[in-house]
C-alpha cells in the first residue's frame, strides 16, 4: 500500500468517465479504497487522505452570489411516481435499501440518548440550544466520558461505511446506475451526498450542511406505510426569514430538495427524526441550481 499509488488511481480516476461514476456514487472512504483495489491500486484509508491532499490544486477564489431574491419556499417536495424521468431510479431503490448484517442493532439502540432526541423539539435560535449545540461540538459530539464513544449527532446508520457484506457489491452496483439516470436527467454530474439507513428510534440533530452549500436533492423511503399519518418520520427545519419551525411528515417515496447557505443570515437549520417502528432510508444527492428545469423539462 502507498500513497503513490493512491495518487496513481487519482490521476487515472480524472480520466476515465467509467471510474468517475464509481467515486460520485461513493461518500465513504472504505469505499474508494474498494475501488482502487478492484481496480488493481493497493492503499490505505491513510494513504488515501494524504494522496489526495498532495494531488489538491490551488483553492478556488470564492463566487461572489447576487443577493437573493425573497422567498418564502425553503423545501420542494414530490412524490417520486410524479417524476416521470426518475422511473429508472425508482427502480434501484429495492437494491439501495439495504439492512448490512455488519450493522450491530443492539448496540446501536444502545447508543440512543432521549436527551440529545429533545432538542430536536428546541429552536436552534434559542440561546439556550445555542449554548448546548456550541459545546457539543466542541467536543467534536462525542462523550469524554466513554472510551471510543459514538458521535451523539448521528444516530442513524451510514450504508456506505459497511462495504465488508456479502451484498455490498450489488448494492453499489445500483448507486453507479442511480448516478448515470440522474446525469442524464439534469444533464450534469451528479454526486451521491449520503445513503443513509435510520432505524427505528433514529435521528439526527439540528445542523445546517454550510459547510458544503448548495442544492440537495434527497429521495427519502420507509419500508411500510405509517398507520398515522400524524405518527410519522418527519423532517424538521427553520424558516431562516421568520425563525418559524417546519415539520414535513413524511410518506413512502418522496422527493426533497433544499438549499444549504453559509450566509449567517440564511443558514438552513435543519433535522431529521424517525421515532416510529418503521425503517427509513434517505439518499442524498448534490444538484444543480437549474434542477427545477430539469423537472419542467421531464415533465
Amino acid at each position: 500500500m502507498s500513497v503513490r499509488s493512491c495518487q496513481d488511481f487519482l490521476r487515472v480516476a480524472s480520466d476515465s468517465p467509467e471510474l468517475g461514476r464509481e467515486l460520485k456514487a461513493s461518500t465513504a472512504i472504505g469505499e474508494i479504497v474498494k475501488i482502487g483495489r478492484r481496480h488493481g491500486y493497493a492503499f490505505s484509508d491513510t494513504d488515501l487522505m494524504r494522496g489526495s491532499s498532495s494531488l489538491a490544486g490551488p483553492p478556488i477564489p470564492p463566487q461572489q452570489e447576487a443577493a437573493p431574491a425573497a422567498t418564502r419556499f425553503f423545501h420542494h417536495e414530490y412524490d417520486l411516481a410524479d417524476i416521470p424521468g426518475l422511473a429508472a431510479v425508482a427502480d434501484e431503490l429495492p437494491l439501495l435499501e439495504i439492512k448490512p448484517p455488519s450493522v450491530d442493532l443492539a448496540r446501536f439502540d444502545a447508543t440512543f440518548r432521549g436527551d440529545d432526541l429533545a432538542t430536536t423539539s428546541q429552536a436552534p435560535a434559542d440561546p439556550a440550544f445555542r449554548a448546548w449545540h456550541e459545546r457539543m461540538a466542541a467536543l467534536q459530539w462525542r462523550d469524554p466520558a466513554l472510551a471510543d464513544p459514538p458521535r451523539r449527532d448521528f444516530h442513524l446508520v451510514n450504508l456506505d461505511e459497511h462495504s465488508d457484506h456479502a451484498g455490498y457489491e450489488e448494492y453499489f452496483a445500483a448507486k453507479i446506475r442511480v448516478v448515470a439516470a440522474l446525469e442524464e436527467f439534469f444533464r450534469t454530474g451528479i454526486r451521491f451526498s449520503g445513503a443513509l439507513w435510520y432505524p427505528p428510534s433514529s435521528y439526527r440533530l439540528w445542523h445546517t450542511n454550510e459547510n458544503q452549500p448548495g442544492w440537495r436533492m434527497y429521495i427519502v423511503d420507509v419500508d411500510a406505510p405509517f398507520d398515522d399519518p400524524e405518527e410519522t418520520s418527519y423532517f424538521r427545519y427553520q424558516n431562516p426569514q421568520t425563525g418559524e419551525i417546519v415539520t414535513l411528515r413524511e410518506r413512502q417515496r418522496i422527493v426533497r430538495f433544499f438549499k444549504a447557505e453559509q450566509d449567517p443570515l440564511r443558514l438552513f437549520w435543519h433535522c431529521i427524526v424517525n421515532p416510529t417502528e418503521r425503517h427509513r432510508w434517505s439518499f442524498g444527492f448534490v444538484v444543480p441550481e437549474g434542477w427545477q428545469d430539469a423537472l419542467e423539462r421531464n415533465s
